[in-house]
């Protein structure tokens, strides 16, 4: 049931079923395209007259009309210049619109402003705090965004005192999610941030992107739910007439992962054969990708099969490498914080971020880190210390997240999925227990280095290398990925501005084009780390030199008895976990002359004791040392 849903292309792909039309009851909304807007407002952007003619026309609008097949190539170039002065002409419309000598003919209500992403919030809630107009007591502005407070958003839905008009500058969260039942004016930016996915660079990219005609009419909508309204769409007649009917549907444009897995567990027959069947199949190069990355995974055989892991990734609720994670986390020991790990990647991080607050956020973010160099043992920090500030009192736990910049919410959420998680796996017979802080299930949750290794095993084959800079303008460090080359680390990454590190190689959990290509959530970790939690090693020479290569890309030079010694104890380590996936039992970690617990002991003893003797060494390639 949808306002805007595509009602005759579900009919037809159920055999025709009927559809029943239900009328709304919205008022009157009256539309202003962007050559109204320019024509009311008297706005023109900065240094205009020195475009070319055909950049004018852009603003002109109606005076300049090219042929239909020239018309999207002509406003692809013109968008740049549009972008830069969007803020600045919704300005000026807020101010045209509800200056002194207009607001009085103007009726009560609030005004909703479209926007796709969390820069270009802050960007128009910059301009319009720097105007007086807008400090004075009749406005009150707030930004929703899920990076905000949820304190603050709270407001969206509180009508302010008679003769005080609310201004919300929203992402498409307004859009459907929630209603805010007092708006009467609706500003339409034209963009809308959306995910997808690049089949050909098997990457996903996160871009602002035009609106379709059904978010429009969504948008419209809002204005007209209490009275009737005015809707002021930022983009011309031109763009009007090229924007598509709806969004790409997300099954088109999202990696197909968990689906297959939840495809081959209902019993449907071969994944890309069930597919074809879809409203909106995928194409090919999706569902096989999608299928290789699940047989490199091991959840998926040769023939499509599911293995003993995938029959146990396909029950638990989380994408297939955040669920391996989680089984990891069970038979290694250290439960507790890999479920708080696991929850926040399948969430979100409980971090907010205030608007004007920016860097004090992210000077806490780092001092919470510890200096682990790791954003996921950052947030199992955030929630430890929450937990610990809960016990002591509601009045400890306020100010424990207020300190440190974290939404109790987002916590107590995370919270919940932990437990969800632990049921799981009690269920399926990894652990004893329900509580994610059995003391059984955590014997090793105190072993940094051993949690970062199972963070490898999750989300191998996620990795990055860190080389330094030589740069005398920007010291510090560069990463790259083998299939990507140069990278960056995301800049709300702990690790963003970090300039040494002790190891050469991070392990994250996405990467995304926006701007550039960004890593999320990553984590330094050791070699050995990669070796045992890894890909298949091989032993090789170089230089007269034998080395260790991981899916023979990622090096490491030692001598012959550490890569033999390496490669036997992975052979048992992967036996043993053959065997505790095929037949699950939680380990016995007080009886250590049981050979489960005998080789992760002594697996364990080697990443965390012998690893105080590592000695990495930076080099221009892909090789680093250690005795």
């Amino acid at each position: 049931m949808s306002a805007t849903l595509n009602a005759e292309k579900f009919s037809k792909y159920f055999d025709n079923c009927p559809m029943i039309h239900i009328p709304g009851l919205t008022f009157p909304v009256e539309e202003f395209l962007l050559e109204d807007v320019v024509e009311m407002t008297k706005y023109r952007p900065k240094n205009q007259d020195r475009r070319p003619t055909w950049k004018r026309g852009f603003w002109q609008g109606r005076n300049s009309r090219p042929e239909k097949e020239e018309k999207e190539q002509e406003y692809r170039e013109s968008w740049p210049c549009y972008a830069r002065t969007l803020q600045e002409l919704e300005g000026r419309l807020m101010c045209f619109l509800f200056g002194k000598r207009q607001v009085l003919g103007l009726p009560e209500g609030a005004i909703l402003v479209f926007l796709p992403g969390w820069d270009n919030i802050s960007g128009l809630n910059d301009l319009l705090m720097a105007q007086q107009m807008f400090r004075s007591d009749r406005f009150v502005i707030i930004p929703l965004h899920s990076l905000m407070p949820t304190v603050n958003q709270t407001q969206v839905f509180k009508r302010p005192p008679a003769g005080v008009r609310k201004i919300v500058i929203a992402t498409n969260i307004a859009e459907t999610s929630i209603t805010i039942d007092d708006v009467v004016f609706v500003i339409d930016g034209g963009k809308i941030k959306e995910t997808n996915f690049d089949t050909n660079n098997n990457i996903s990219t996160m871009t602002a992107e035009w609106v379709s005609l059904a978010n429009a009419k969504q948008r419209k909508g809002r204005a007209g739910r209490v009275q009737p309204g005015k809707c002021y769409h930022l983009y011309n007649g031109l763009r009007a007439s090229l924007l598509d009917a709806y969004q790409l549907p997300e099954i088109m444009r999202t990696p197909l992962e968990e689906l297959c897995l939840q495809i081959k567990i209902l019993k449907l027959g071969f994944i890309s054969q069930f597919l074809e069947k879809a409203l909106d199949p995928p194409t090919e190069k999706a569902v096989n990708l999608a299928i290789k990355s699940l047989t490199d995974l091991n959840a998926l055989d040769h023939t499509e099969g599911l293995t003993a892991l995938g029959f146990h990734l396909a029950r638990l609720p989380v994408e297939p490498h955040i669920g391996k994670l989680i089984l990891f986390g069970a038979l290694l020991g250290c439960l507790d914080p890999v479920l708080t790990i696991a929850a926040s990647l399948s969430f979100k991080d409980p971090f907010f971020i205030p608007l004007g607050k920016e860097k004090m956020a992210d000077m806490r973010r780092r001092v919470l880190s510890r200096n682990s160099k790791s954003d996921h043992l950052t947030i199992v920090n955030a929630v430890k210390g929450w937990e610990e500030a809960k016990q002591r009192g509601v009045r400890y736990e306020r100010d424990f997240c207020w300190d440190n910049f974290l939404s109790a919410n987002t916590l107590q959420m995370l919270h919940n999925m932990k437990g969800q998680f632990a049921e799981h796996l009690m269920h399926a017979g990894f652990v004893s227990s329900g509580d994610p802080k059995d003391p059984a299930s955590n014997v090793n949750s105190d072993n940094e280095k051993l949690i970062k290794a199972v963070i490898v095993a999750g989300l191998y084959p996620k990795v990055a290398m860190i080389k330094p800079s030589h740069s005398k303008k920007r010291p510090g460090v560069k990463v790259y990925t083998q299939a990507d080359g140069k990278v960056c680390i995301h800049p709300k990454s702990v690790n963003a501005e970090e300039k040494e590190f002790n190891y050469a190689w991070l392990i994250y959990h996405l990467k995304m084009r926006t701007s550039s290509i960004f890593l999320y959530d990553c984590t330094e970790v050791s070699p050995f780390s990669l070796l045992f939690f890894g890909g298949d090693i091989s032993i090789q020479k170089d230089e007269d030199q034998e080395t260790i290569a991981v899916d023979q890309w990622i090096v490491f030079r030692s001598p012959a008895r550490i890569a033999h010694l390496v490669k036997s104890l992975k052979k048992e380590l992967d036996s043993l976990l053959e065997e505790k996936i095929s037949n699950p039992a939680p380990v016995d970690w007080n009886n250590r002359q049981s050979k489960d617990c005998a080789v992760i002991t002594a697996i364990i003893d080697l990443i965390t004791t012998q690893e105080q003797h590592l000695f990495v060494h930076f080099q221009e390639g892909n090789v680093c040392f250690f005795p």
